[in-house]
């Protein structure tokens, strides 16, 4: 099967931050499991490029556009490559492959009838001499009352026409905008209203809840044509006579970056995009984002996907997560309240970050990151238990056995408990519920780790060796085979353990190993971090 994985473009104007991640790492999961299944996978994302924000930092520091994005972009490509994603192609929307696409899919919506000129008045700041885009706008929202940036109230959901938005000042300069006439063309969203309600009511059991709730929401309520140019100086150019002062704005043309760059990487790789996208084919897509997005996978890109006419399949999994706090307080670049993924990276190890934001992924309610817990996840968890089970056994076998043992046979219990845990665990990330699969793998090694309590090799090993060994084969085929269940979430921890074993499994089933030697110089997976870090971590993200 032909799977495709799109995960959300972080925006180019600072730094990638832990919720970005978090809301990232289930699709690097469910890439890797599927590959593991031997499956044709493509898992993409890139920089999203364009917007007022950029030209906004650019004027700010002093640099071209193109300056800022090319730094965030490295940056980028970095953080995701040392936390372990296995991207097949990490873009960039400013790409000329993907200016080149989005240009022509624009000009045939404006053939298809589907792009309409309006004129209207839009917010302007005078002090910026700017038409502000959405994300500038501070204002109240009409229906809940609560102060809103943007068209997004977070507190109540709704998803807001700007000229709705009162009390409306720049956000740049803090100065009331003025009202001033252009023309901008507007995609009609509204004609894709009985496709939408279809494609939700279909997939609904395929979707995370948040996902079907907001889509829903938004259909009952009646879907807004959308403004799809807008006055930038950095963006991608509208292929229309009489724009060619404006671009396209940025929510039309990034989410056709799944699209530009699984294509571009097929290209590059002799394979047919068009078995990954569309209808009739073996494919399967997942778009994975956090549930500030949700409106744009769910509703926008779906309905740009209706609006070619060329038969593309829509999404058939939507992994939407809550939002991440931390320390009990909302995540805000702006008020200082976030931890960078480079910060991390700098001072504890990727598989580390993995476990924590997996094992806590906000799936179904946000979650809380605190120090406390992220530091006794690795202590108590990741080392207490899978590091623990796997140094007790292997350095056991090295100081008992000379690191061999002999041939034994696996308790059936034991083989078919993981013969279960591979279906189980199997099933819970295809469906996009990485969360529960790596919560059943740690169950697993709980209950390891009380078999090697319970049969006392250490004592055995005194009186019957041949039991020991017995034992023993079985604690190492357990190590193997969770080895392998861990992979799609911690590959650098896995990579380790294989040199540890010299065994290797490249496919998601269960598979004894007959033959135990292993190597002398094994180091515990992971390190043990004292108390005092807590308070240290909590004294730098106050300042």
């Amino acid at each position: 099967m032909n799977i495709l994985i799109g995960i959300s473009w972080p925006f180019a104007n600072g730094d990638l931050h832990i919720g970005h991640a978090a809301s990232s790492l289930p699709g690097d999961v469910i890439a890797r499991y599927h590959r593991l299944k031997g499956n044709c996978v493509i898992l993409v994302s890139g920089s999203d490029c364009h917007g007022t924000p950029i030209d906004v930092k650019a004027l700010q520091e002093k640099k071209t556009a193109k300056e800022i994005v090319d730094t965030c972009h490295e940056n980028f490509s970095k953080d995701f490559k040392d936390l372990g994603f296995s991207f097949d192609l990490y873009n960039r929307t400013d790409d000329s492959y993907h200016k080149e696409f989005v240009k022509k899919q624009f000009k045939k919506y404006y053939d298809y009838g589907y792009l309409y000129e309006k004129t209207e008045e839009q917010l302007y700041c005078s002090h910026c001499q700017l038409f502000l885009a959405d994300r500038y706008i501070l204002g109240v929202c009409p229906r809940c009352g609560a102060n809103i940036k943007g068209d997004e109230c977070e507190k109540c959901g709704s998803l807001l026409e700007i000229h709705e938005v009162k009390e409306t000042k720049c956000a740049i300069c803090g100065n009331p905008t003025s009202i001033k006439q252009t023309k901008n063309l507007y995609f009609a969203l509204s004609k894709f209203q009985k496709e939408l309600k279809e494609l939700v009511s279909f997939r609904k059991n395929q979707w995370r809840e948040n996902a079907v709730l907001f889509t829903e929401r938004y259909l009952e309520e009646g879907i807004p044509d959308r403004c799809a140019s807008r006055s930038l100086n950095w963006g991608i150019d509208i292929p229309i006579q009489g724009y060619e002062d404006k671009k396209i704005y940025g929510w039309f043309e990034n989410v056709w970056g799944y699209v530009t760059a699984s294509k571009k990487y097929c290209e590059e790789h002799n394979l047919n995009w068009e078995d990954f996208w569309k209808k009739n084919r073996e494919n399967k897509i997942y778009l994975v984002h956090a549930k500030d997005n949700i409106p744009f996978h769910t509703v926008v890109f779906p309905a740009l996907l209706l609006g070619t006419k060329e038969d593309y399949k829509l999404p058939d999994k939507i992994v939407s997560d809550e939002y991440i706090t931390i320390e009990g307080e909302k995540l805000s670049k702006s008020k200082g309240n976030y931890i960078s993924v480079r910060d991390l990276l700098n001072r504890y190890p990727a598989d580390a970050i993995r476990y924590y934001f997996l094992i806590n992924n906000p799936e179904k309610r946000d979650f809380n990151f605190t120090w406390d817990d992220f530091i006794h996840s690795i202590n108590g968890e990741l080392l207490g238990k899978w590091g623990n089970f796997i140094n007790r056994t292997l350095a056991f076998i090295n100081k008992s056995f000379d690191g061999k043992l002999n041939k034994s046979v696996i308790d059936n219990d034991i083989e078919q408990k993981l013969k279960l845990l591979f279906e189980d665990v199997g099933l819970a990330i295809d469906c996009g519920n990485v969360k529960d699969g790596i919560q059943q793998i740690f169950d697993f090694i709980s209950f390891a780790n009380k078999y090697f309590d319970e049969k006392q090799p250490w004592v055995i090993a005194k009186t019957d060796t041949a039991e020991c060994n017995h034992i023993l084969f079985n604690c190492v085929n357990i190590i193997y085979n969770i080895n392998t269940l861990l992979k799609p979430y911690l590959p650098f921890s896995c990579e380790k353990v294989e040199n540890y074993l010299g065994n290797y499994n490249f496919q998601w089933k269960y598979e004894r190993i007959s033959t135990v030697s292993i190597k002398k110089d094994i180091s515990p997976l992971y390190e043990r971090y004292d108390k005092s870090v807590i308070a240290f971590e909590r004294e730098k993200l106050k300042k």
